[in-house]
């Protein structure tokens, strides 16, 4: 909350000290006054979850999951760019040269009607719809999305035609999961994805292939296609993610000794909602399954099913994005292979709470 105060003291010091010099034609006196140039939100959203592993109150607390900053707007027609950052994110330094808590802090270009070149953090081109979700907007996510280092600093290529949409991106790999701790210094990552939007946006499309550099010649490949059917006020999601990375999953098995393993991960999720207006209800099942191939044979498996009534009570333009959720969600753990020994993993969990999108300037 110290680090907000400091950073929205600092824009409206200097809103103060432009407001003098309103005949000014420089960049930073328009993005003070020009909402188009400048909007910065305020991001939240905050829980009260109770959780039961196998029976036995695991917790019972209100969470702060999330509280970001977002910096957002057009310099002039086809320059855009986005700042956003994580305030309850330890700020950790990165070899990118951004912190740790920065997820995007990039610059797009607009050449003609139909290219767009985006420079700087941003989020890797994965397929699925899931993954193209808000963070604040999952719940209990796939094991996949919840996995996956998400933000890279790189360059995206994309094209656009006939309302469709294809992407070549060209990101860092020196993410632990993917590049050896020797070459993660030159690693590099290729993204290929495609948006589709087909039958009058009836059917969209979120696929995606990704080759991750491991050493000189070794990579990493992951498959992420993503369909969505839209019909009416109803729409479901069908994602699937499958590749291989190194993983540390002691906190599953809760074997301390474990370390870095090389697996094969697989997730799929089904979302089911409905768009009633100031009610949101949908119903999501996951399962997920990792293959440790040092082993050669699964780890374990994961099913899960959540059900979750979101309710937007307000219209005004100011808090149309304030929003109070409930949700009941079940999870299923069965071990095998080396772990079979272990008992299975029941969980429930019950969450409440609020999240809200707020324009502060």
């Amino acid at each position: 909350m110290k680090k907000l105060y400091i950073i929205l003291g600092a824009l409206f010091l200097s809103l103060g000290g432009f407001a003098q010099h309103k005949e000014s034609q420089n960049i930073l006196d328009k993005l003070l006054r020009d909402d188009k140039m400048l909007n910065i939100m305020l991001d939240t959203r905050v829980d009260f979850q109770t959780t039961f592993n196998n029976n036995d109150l695991d917790e019972a607390t209100f969470h702060g999951q999330t509280f970001k900053l977002w910096l957002v707007g057009e310099i002039i027609p086809g320059i855009r760019y986005r700042v956003r950052h994580r305030l309850n994110k330890p700020q950790t330094p990165l070899r990118e040269g951004y912190s740790a808590a920065t997820d995007q802090a990039w610059v797009a270009f607009d050449i003609g009607k139909n290219w767009t070149i985006t420079a700087g953090k941003q989020s890797v081109q994965f397929g699925t719809f899931e993954y193209d979700y808000n963070p604040a907007d999952i719940y209990q996510p796939t094991m996949a999305f919840n996995d996956l280092d998400a933000y890279k600093t790189g360059i995206d290529v994309a094209y656009k035609f006939i309302g469709q949409t294809l992407h070549l991106q060209v990101v860092n790999s020196d993410a632990p999961q993917f590049a050896s701790d020797d070459y993660k210094n030159k690693a590099l990552a290729v993204n290929v994805l495609w948006e589709g939007s087909l039958m009058d946006g009836k059917i969209k499309t979120r696929w995606g292939y990704g080759a991750f550099q491991h050493t000189k010649s070794k990579f990493y490949q992951w498959i992420t296609p993503g369909i969505q059917l839209n019909l009416g006020k109803f729409s479901t999601e069908l994602d699937y993610y499958m590749g291989n990375r190194m993983m540390d999953y002691s906190d599953v098995t809760e074997n301390t000794d474990l370390g870095e393993r090389y697996v094969r991960d697989q997730s799929v999720s089904l979302n089911l909602k409905l768009n009633l207006g100031k009610w949101r209800p949908f119903v999501k099942g996951t399962w997920n399954q990792r293959f440790d191939k040092e082993f050669d044979n699964n780890a374990y498996e994961s099913m899960g099913i959540q059900a979750a009534m979101e309710f937007y009570p307000f219209t005004n333009p100011l808090v149309k994005d304030l929003r109070f959720h409930a949700l009941y969600a079940y999870g299923n753990t069965n071990f095998q292979g080396e772990f079979a020994d272990k008992n299975n993993k029941d969980t429930h969990m019950l969450l409440v709470g609020t999240r809200w999108l707020f324009k502060a300037k």
